[in-house]
C-alpha cells in the first residue's frame, strides 16, 4: 500500500511508534479487535537487543494473543528455573519454577531477542496491523491539545498519518515522555551492564540445569548466564557506572565472569560472538503519566526498570495489550477518562511493585538473592510467585503487602488507585489465606551441593 504525499494524510483508528515487544503486542490487539492500526518501526527486523530471560508469567500472555504456538514452533530455550549462587558466601540454590502455584505455567523462555521480536512483529502483521520498518516519526501533530498523528520518513519522503490515539512504544527513545517532559530519571538505580554472547558452547561444560539461568553475586555488582539458543549464551555483568569506570569495559567483564566460576565454567571454549564486550546503560527512569489527550505510553517508552528479575519484556508486552483494550473499550461507548485511568492504575502498580521488588534486593538483602528468597515474610512460595511476574498482588500477599509498606520505595509522585487484581491468574495463585501446611520453604528455593552438582542435575524436576 502506497501512503500519501506530505499534503494529504492516511487516517487510522491507531498509530503505534515502535515495533518492540510493547508496541507489536499492542498492534496486534487493536488489529484483532477490529480496529486499523499503523506500526511504524525504526530499525529493520531482526535486529539485535539484549534481555533473554523471561519470567514465567509471560508463557500466559503469549496464549493472550495467540502467539504461543509460534513460539514453541521458534524452538526457544525452555527455562525451568535459576540458580542464585552468592558469592560472598558460597550459598548456591535454584528456583524450581515448578513450584509456582497450580494452574500456572511451570516454566518460562530465554528468548533470543532478534528472533522472538520479529516472530511478534510479524504476529501483529499477519492479524490485519499495517506494519512500516525503517519508518521514523520525525514529529508529533496535534489538533489543539489533542496528540492526533505523526510525521514520519519512510523510504526517502516524508510521511503523515493521523488517528484517534497515538501509541509511543519507542523505547528509550521515549518521544512523548520526553516531549512532554514526563520522564525522571531514578536515582536510586543507576547501573551498568557489559555483556557478551558466546557461541558453541559445550552442554557438558555447564554445571547447572538445562535451560536455567545462572545468577551469580559480588559484593561489587551481579552476573548473568542466559542460555539463548542451544549453543549460545549471554553473559552480562551488572555494576555501578564507578566500577566500570576504573578500567576498560573488557578487563572488568573478564575480572567479574572470574569471579562466577559456574558461568565461567559454563563459557569454557566458546567463542565469543562480538569483537568485544558491549556496553549498556541500565539506569532507570519512569514516567509520572501513562496517558494523555489522545495518546499511551508503554514499555520501555513508559518505565525501564533493572532487569535483575527479568520483568521488563513481561511488563511492557501487558502495557501495551492494556492500551489496546483501553482503545477499543473507548471506541466502544466507554469514558475515555475512565479507560485511560484504568490502563494508568493497572500499569503504574506494576511498575511500582516492580521498582519495590528491586529495591529490596538492592538495599536490604544487599544483592543476596538466596537470602531476599528465605527471609523476605510469608515464605518463599510468595516469592516465587511475586519473582514468577504477579506483581498486583491482594493486599494481604505478605511480600507485596511488606514491600509496599516502604513509602521511601514509592515510584511515582502523583496519587494513583493502585490495584490489587492480577491481570494474568486472577484466580489462580497463592493466597495469604492458605492453609499454613504449605510446602516448607527449603523446597521452594532448593539448596545445591556443588560437590554433588552432576547428580542435582540428573534429579531435577523439568
Amino acid at each position: 500500500m502506497t501512503l500519501n504525499n506530505s499534503d494529504t494524510f492516511k487516517m487510522f483508528d491507531a498509530i503505534v511508534i515502535g515495533g518492540g515487544p510493547a508496541g507489536a503486542t499492542c498492534a496486534y490487539k487493536i488489529a484483532a479487535n477490529g480496529h486499523s492500526v499503523l506500526l511504524l518501526e525504526k530499525a529493520k527486523f531482526p535486529r539485535f537487543h539484549i534481555g533473554e530471560s523471561m519470567v514465567p508469567y509471560l508463557y500466559k500472555l503469549f496464549e493472550m494473543i495467540d502467539i504461543s504456538d509460534k513460539i514453541k514452533e521458534g524452538g526457544f530455550v525452555q527455562k525451568n528455573g535459576v540458580e542464585f549462587l552468592t558469592g560472598t558466601t558460597g550459598d548456591l540454590r535454584r528456583q524450581n519454577f515448578g513450584n509456582v502455584a497450580k494452574g500456572q505455567t511451570p516454566f518460562s523462555y530465554n528468548l533470543n531477542r532478534a528472533r522472538f521480536d520479529k516472530i511478534l512483529l510479524d504476529h501483529a502483521q499477519d492479524t490485519g496491523a499495517q506494519v512500516l520498518q525503517e519508518a521514523d516519526v520525525k514529529k508529533l501533530i496535534f489538533d489543539g491539545e489533542r496528540l492526533a498523528g505523526v510525521e514520519y520518513q519512510y523510504q526517502g519522503c516524508r510521511h503523515e498519518a493521523r488517528a484517534n490515539f497515538v501509541v509511543d512504544a519507542s523505547g528509550r527513545a521515549g518521544l512523548i515522555a520526553k516531549h512532554f517532559n514526563l520522564r525522571k530519571m531514578n536515582n536510586k538505580l543507576q547501573n551498568v551492564a557489559v555483556f557478551q554472547h558466546y557461541k558453541d558452547v559445550v552442554a557438558e561444560n555447564n554445571p547447572g540445569v538445562e535451560g536455567d539461568v545462572l545468577f551469580s553475586c559480588h559484593e561489587d555488582g551481579w552476573l548473568w548466564g542466559i542460555p539463548i539458543e542451544t549453543n549460545v549464551m549471554s553473559v552480562g555483568a551488572v555494576m555501578p557506572l564507578s566500577i566500570l569506570k576504573q578500567s576498560n569495559p573488557e578487563e572488568i567483564f573478564k575480572a567479574h565472569c572470574d569471579r562466577s566460576p559456574r558461568i565461567k565454567s559454563a563459557i569454557k571454549g566458546a567463542t565469543p560472538l562480538f569483537n568485544k564486550p558491549k556496553v549498556e546503560l541500565d539506569f532507570c527512569y519512569y514516567s509520572e503519566q501513562f496517558t494523555g489527550p489522545g495518546y499511551f505510553i508503554v514499555g520501555d517508552a513508559a518505565c525501564f526498570v533493572d532487569p535483575v528479575f527479568s520483568g521488563g519484556v513481561f511488563l511492557s508486552m501487558l502495557c501495551g495489550l492494556k492500551a489496546a483494550e483501553a482503545i477499543h473499550e473507548i471506541f466502544d461507548g466507554k469514558d475515555d477518562l475512565e479507560a485511560c485511568q484504568d490502563f494508568e492504575n493497572l500499569c503504574k502498580t506494576g511498575y511500582d511493585s516492580y521498582f519495590r521488588v528491586v529495591y529490596s534486593y538492592y538495599y536490604e538483602f544487599n544483592r543476596d538473592m538466596n537470602k531476599m528468597g528465605l527471609n523476605l515474610p510469608g515464605g518463599f512460595r510468595f516469592v516465587l510467585q511475586t519473582f514468577a511476574g504477579d506483581f498486583w498482588a491482594e493486599r494481604d500477599q505478605p511480600v507485596l503487602s511488606y514491600l509496599r509498606s516502604k513509602k521511601e520505595w514509592d515510584t511515582f509522585e502523583q496519587p494513583f488507585e493502585r490495584i490489587y487484581d492480577c491481570p494474568i491468574y486472577p484466580d489462580t495463585h497463592y493466597k495469604a489465606a492458605d492453609p499454613a501446611s504449605f510446602t516448607p520453604p527449603e523446597d521452594f528455593l532448593e539448596s545445591i551441593n556443588t560437590q554433588t552438582q552432576t547428580e542435582t542435575q540428573k534429579a531435577a524436576v523439568l
